[in-house]
This record gives C-alpha cells, sequence and structure tokens, in this order.
C-alpha cells in the first residue's frame, strides 16, 4: 500500500526536528548510543507529543509518518563524528500495526539507504500507559525483535505490566523509570527495588539503563547498584545539534575515575 502523506503532513516533518540525547556507558564515560526526541511539535499547532500522534494514528497515517521520522533520525545520525559505533534508540507508538499499510521491511530498506547496520537500531517502547492494550503493545515487540532489531522497554517499573512484559517480551534493555532514581542516594527503598530491579535484568541476561540522571550523587548510586548505562541531564540535555554529541564526557570521566 501507499506511504505518501498529505501535503499538510508533509509540511509539518520539514518543521519537526529531532534532538539526540546522549545515553553513556556507566563506568567509563563513553557514548554508548542517542535517544532521537521530537521537537518543534508546538510550531506545527500541537500541545504535546502524545496529541501529535493521536492525530496522525486518527488520520490513519501513524505508519507512513513513522517511516519519515524514521527517515529524519537516520540522516541526522549519520552527521554525528564518530557515529559508526553509536546506536539510535528510537520510539515506538504500540499502535503502529493497526495501520493499514504496514508491512515488513521498511526499516532495512531505509537502514541500506544510509549504510546502517541493523545492530545499530534499538526501538523502545514504553510500559507507562499501556494497561488497556498490552497484548498490542507486546506485538510490536515481537515484530521487531523478529527482525533481529534490539528492543528496549522505556519507563520500567512504573507500568501495570511490568514484569509479566519482561518475561513475554525478553527486551535486550530496559530504562529504569526516573521515580525509581531521583534522589536514589537518600532513599533506602528506592535503592532497593532498584537494585533489585537490575539484578534481576542482569540474571536475564538484560542491559540496564538509569535514566533521567540529574546529579553526581545519582550517578554513582546507579553506578554501584549494577546499571550499565546513564541518561539524563546531568550528562547532557537534548540537543538539536549533531556536533554537540561528544565521544566521550570528560564531567563524567572525573566523576567515575574518583573512589566513590
Amino acid at each position: 500500500m501507499k506511504l505518501e502523506l498529505p501535503k499538510k503532513w508533509i509540511r509539518n516533518l520539514k518543521t519537526l526536528d529531532v534532538a539526540f540525547q546522549p545515553i553513556v556507558n556507566i563506568h567509563t564515560g563513553k557514548i554508548f548510543a542517542v535517544e532521537a526526541l521530537l521537537r518543534n511539535y508546538n510550531e506545527v499547532g500541537f500541545s504535546s507529543i502524545f496529541e501529535l500522534f493521536d492525530t496522525v494514528y486518527k488520520d490513519n497515517l501513524l505508519y507512513s509518518f513513522d517511516l519519515k521520522l524514521r527517515k529524519k533520525a537516520l540522516k541526522k545520525l549519520i552527521t554525528i563524528d564518530g557515529q559508526e559505533e553509536i546506536k539510535l534508540f528510537y520510539n515506538l507508538d504500540n499502535r503502529l500495526l493497526d495501520m493499514p499499510n504496514f508491512k515488513h521491511g521498511n526499516t532495512g530498506k531505509l537502514l541500506k539507504h544510509y549504510g546502517i547496520g541493523k545492530n545499530r537500531i534499538c526501538f523502545e517502547i514504553s510500559e507507562r500507559h499501556e494497561i488497556s492494550n498490552v497484548s498490542r503493545m507486546q506485538e510490536v515487540l515481537a515484530h521487531y525483535k523478529s527482525e533481529d532489531f534490539c528492543i528496549a522497554i522505556d519507563d520500567f517499573g512504573v507500568g501495570y505490566s511490568g514484569y509479566k512484559l519482561l518475561y513475554d517480551s525478553k527486551p535486550d534493555i530496559i530504562k529504569i523509570d526516573r521515580f525509581f532514581l531521583s534522589d536514589i542516594q537518600k532513599d533506602a527503598k528506592k535503592k532497593l527495588m532498584a537494585r533489585s530491579i537490575t539484578h534481576l535484568a542482569v540474571q536475564l541476561g538484560i542491559k540496564v539503563i538509569a535514566e533521567g540522571i540529574e546529579t553526581k550523587e545519582e550517578l554513582l548510586t546507579c553506578r554501584n547498584i549494577g546499571c550499565h548505562f546513564a541518561q539524563g541531564y546531568f550528562i547532557q540535555r537534548p540537543t538539536l545539534l549533531a556536533s554537540e554529541i561528544a565521544q566521550e564526557y570528560p564531567h563524567i570521566l572525573d566523576i567515575l575515575d574518583t573512589k566513590q
């Protein structure tokens, strides 16, 4: 089926942009990946990303629109210095499979066009708001996992499907939600729960990203409980400029080098 978009959405796509936020190795301070985050949605008349995607979904254009966004993110990814070793984390809407023109292979075509290996893409989906459609979420994860893409569950621990989703979907990576990590060094209960999530993930062969890190103390605590990677304002805020993405972050290296 056709993947063309109406002129209105083609115009919107010209205004919409992709920001990158780095994900770093929590033990070395070196970059592991960037997450693609949609920006400028206010400029095209939407109060939130959710409202924008709801509208595209209602127009039956979600899959076509999402493919254009993937292209935009991949095109920017290859402009990062040293990008050959950097993964791209890309957020999926679990309603993609509802679209009449959804089909296999389009992501592969985009990757081939930009010379990017399949192993460098990680599709992530949030469990935060999925109480009414967990099965659909699992279908999306299963689809991309069957195509050998890296799969990540975002906001882990605050949704309603939690550990069942972990069991059924067998993700490669989970992101622990910021709720558990905010001031974790001061909260014994949060530390216990985050450590429990991390240790279980490690035993299942799943990598863990500490999400929303905003302080040195949060970073060190997450390192000490066994997280593999970190993401958040303390490392770097999302940036529209690919040139601002670094191979390593000296302020993180300095902290990790200390014996704490």
